[in-house]
């Protein structure tokens, strides 16, 4: 996988702004046609500091 670049400074795979996950499933919010980033979220999104 090539690297994937992360904003989310609180997600344990981030590593400076690289995604470190060995894989990513992103997804539509809600039921509504995607139309552009804004319509989608990352599932592979885990908080640092929580077991």
């Amino acid at each position: 996988m090539g690297q994937i670049k992360c904003q989310v400074e609180e997600c344990i795979f981030n590593a400076r702004k690289i995604c470190q996950a060995d894989a990513i499933e992103v997804r539509s919010k809600g039921d509504n046609i995607v139309k552009s980033s804004d319509g989608t979220a990352c599932e592979t999104f885990r908080p640092k500091g929580l077991s």
